[in-house]
């Protein structure tokens, strides 16, 4: 039993090889034959759409450029253009959407050859004839953590500071008359007046004297 498991395993190991080759001679090459360039997938179309790509295969027998609803189970597809005779290289082909109502669509291309046939599809066109066509979700944007955040600058401002009212008092003038100064006027003018009745009695007194001398 042993040896027949172990005979098997190195049966398995040599084929693998094998296997490979086969997985990658069967692989889908239908989009490097056949290279849609526009529109984009998931774009949104409006009105006549001009339809372009390239052809890199020799030997083309028929081309077909066709849609179909991108949520139809029965997958149906509608036929654009069909060429079948000198098909180009390049082509650019229009497609018009008007009589189309606003949904979800696919866009294919068939190539068929003398060997095999290609396909290459667009998924998810948006056609937005009668509604309005979305527009994108914005990024967000990144918001400084609090430790990050710049503290405000603070612009000194000027502060006008009113000064109280303080009287500035007048030079002294010199014709005013303080009351000191009357009062000592007044004694002068009393000590003078005093001086001339003394003077006075004094010559009164004299006179008298002479005067009874000679009598």
């Amino acid at each position: 039993m042993i040896r027949l498991i172990t005979s098997v395993s190195i049966l398995l190991m040599s084929l693998i090889p094998w296997i490979e080759v086969d997985a990658q001679e069967i692989t889908d090459n239908s989009r490097s034959q056949i290279i849609i360039i526009a529109p984009e997938p998931g774009g949104a179309l409006q009105g006549t759409v001009l339809v372009t790509g390239e052809i890199n295969t020799e030997g083309a027998l028929k081309f077909e450029l066709s849609f179909s609803y991108a949520e139809d189970p029965r997958n149906t597809w509608f036929l654009i253009h069909e060429i079948d005779e000198e098909i180009p290289q390049e082509f650019s082909l229009e497609w018009d959407t008007n009589t189309l109502t606003d949904g979800q669509y696919t866009l294919r291309v068939v190539l068929t050859t003398s060997d095999e046939q290609y396909i290459s599809s667009i998924p998810g066109l948006r056609i937005r004839n009668y509604s309005i066509i979305e527009t994108s979700t914005p990024h967000p944007t990144s918001t400084p953590a609090p430790e990050d955040t710049l503290a405000p600058t603070i612009s000194p401002t000027m502060t006008i500071t009113p000064l109280p009212f303080t009287a500035t008092p007048f030079p002294p003038n010199p014709a005013r008359i303080d009351t000191r100064d009357i009062g000592l006027s007044l004694g002068k003018g009393a000590a003078a007046a005093f001086g001339l009745f003394v003077v006075f009695g004094l010559y009164q007194f004299v006179r008298n004297r002479r005067r009874s001398g000679d009598g």
